[in-house]
């Protein structure tokens, strides 16, 4: 590697400046020799190759001898931990519960943080929920979150396709029995154009609980407000923790649902396409023809391809108009901490010879030029343009037959790295996250409904002793047993809500749902309370 020759030559150098009897002070005399680790993204180009990288090594006054790891780490990371074989620094290597299982094996940062790293300090500050997210339950901090808050509220955009709307003169639906008279029309016709009114696909899924696209999200049309993704099906309201399994509003969805199954309107594969066949049938066929109506994606582009996206657009929330428990303002799922957080990016062993010169090291990753670069790729390596202070411009991919999102994981850490990225901090962005953004203009009105002292539920941030974390595993583990065993079987007709509901309930909460919930309970009112 170039490091490793460069250092040999330097070696070289001072055997024959100390045979003159000069004395020689060469900078990678005066540099503290660390090593790392980052586990990579499998897109990833070698960090040696990361001119940014070198850049804040410099400024730190460190050399670092880097291992990059791209495949297996969950498999292999148990022995090397256990052996006590880490360096100095880890990046995106670690998660909460290995500061336990490992106790003494990483550095408590606290006082380094305070003493030698600024960045991390003004991130603290100034987005306390970081600061949340890298405690432990005792109020510890190993590892080190990053926080990019150029990412939208929410992660999911529920399109329909237009030209069909137009096609066959119908308007986007607005209210849930709307939807479903489209999904109908779409059903019924020829929307596609293709001479064949049999292809049309009138609604697609992927996922359930907790999966950004699926139509589960919609259960904001009920009143139930989702954050983060709302894994396992956790919520809050009023204050009080959740789960919407079990919610006599996710009983009336569910059979809204299963009108539209019954009706034909649903691809029958959901339930068990992957992700890929999944994405792949939203770009159309083999001739360029659309085939599905409405479906949940990230963004146009990634989701429809760059023949079918101009096709596209948002819409929802709808309005529940079919049963008792309507509602005039539906919610949408408000997903920014999860979009613009991410806890243990980096991390130090204890052994760490000199945790001093680490920590200053680290804390370039927050610097706010470099956070820019961490995520979309070195100025000098011509991914981003500087084009004033705090200013950025993401520059298009160098390899023109790559997509922008693509690009970004290829020549950088990407989102894997640790980074503040400035909410003040200006950066044009490539087209898919300029599509990504104008896109959510659609949810600003329902997003903006949410209490965030009530129902603004971050799972990522709850705390939890390492008993309580063991017990509500093994208990969740039960209750997803019982709740996965069902959705499917009511959403096809195989099985009748009516009739499976209260013993369905019973088992949930046998299966130690109560106990989840009261575990969460608590911790949640430990966080607001912070």
């Amino acid at each position: 590697m170039k490091k490793r020759a460069m250092a040999t030559v330097l070696s070289a150098a001072m055997v024959m400046s100390l045979a003159a009897g000069t004395t020689m002070t060469a900078s990678a005399e005066e540099k503290v020799q660390l090593t790392g680790l980052f586990v990579a993204h499998p897109l990833t180009k070698s960090v040696d190759e990361m001119q940014w990288l070198q850049e804040i090594e410099d400024k730190a006054g460190v050399e670092i001898t880097w291992e990059q790891i791209y495949t297996d780490w969950d498999q292999t990371k148990s022995t090397r931990f256990a052996s006590g074989d880490i360096p100095d620094i880890l990046i995106n290597a670690t998660v909460d519960s290995d500061y336990t299982t490992y106790d003494g094996l990483f550095m408590e940062l606290t006082d380094l943080i305070a003493e030698n790293a600024p960045n991390v300090t003004a991130m603290f500050e100034e987005e306390p929920d970081t600061l949340a997210l890298a405690k432990t339950y005792e109020g510890n901090i190993y590892g080190l979150p990053k926080f990019q808050g150029k990412w939208p509220d929410c992660n999911g955009v529920f399109f329909i396709n237009k030209v069909w709307l137009d096609n066959l003169g119908l308007q986007a639906p607005t209210t849930l029995s709307e939807l479903k008279n489209v999904l109908i029309a779409f059903r019924d016709n020829d929307a596609n154009g293709n001479g064949d009114a049999s292809d049309e696909i009138p609604l697609d899924f992927n996922g359930w609980f907790g999966a950004a696209y699926s139509i589960n999200n919609l259960i904001g049309s009920w009143g139930i407000q989702l954050t983060n993704w709302a894994y396992d099906g956790y919520f809050a309201e009023d204050g009080v923790v959740k789960n919407y399994a079990v919610d006599e509003r996710y009983k009336a969805m569910m059979k809204y649902f299963a009108d539209l199954w019954a009706e034909g309107l649903i691809n029958p594969n959901a339930i068990t396409n992957d992700y890929s066949m999944f994405q792949s049938l939203s770009r159309g066929d083999e001739n360029g023809n659309a085939l599905v109506g409405v479906v949940m994606g990230w963004e146009q582009t990634d989701k429809f391809g760059p023949t079918l996206h101009e096709q596209y657009i948002p819409c929802g929330p709808f309005v529940n108009d079919i049963d008792d428990l309507a509602t005039s303002e539906p919610r949408w799922t408000y997903d920014y901490s999860g979009l613009n957080m991410s806890g243990n990016r980096v991390c130090m062993s204890s052994f760490c010879e000199n945790p001093e010169a680490a920590m200053k090291f680290i804390d370039q990753f927050y610097d706010a030029e470099t956070s820019v670069q961490v995520l979309f790729g070195g100025i000098t390596d011509g991914c981003v343009g500087k084009v004033e202070d705090d200013h950025y411009e993401v520059l298009p991919p160098l390899d023109e037959n790559t997509d922008p999102g693509t690009w970004k994981w290829t020549s950088s850490m990407a989102d894997n790295g640790p980074m503040y990225i400035r909410r003040a901090t200006v950066i044009d962005m490539a087209q898919d996250m300029e599509y990504a953004l104008n896109e959510r203009e659609q949810y600003k009105e329902a997003i903006a409904r949410i209490d965030m002292e009530n129902e603004y539920y971050p799972q990522m941030l709850m705390k939890y002793t390492a008993e309580d974390t063991n017990n509500m595993a093994v208990m969740q583990a039960n209750v997803t047993n019982v709740t996965d065993n069902y959705w499917a079987l009511w959403l096809t007709g195989e099985s009748d809500i009516d009739a499976d509901w209260d013993a369905y309930v019973e088992a949930a909460n046998a299966a130690g749902l109560q106990d989840i919930l009261a575990i969460r309970q608590a911790s949640f009112d430990a966080f607001r309370g912070k």
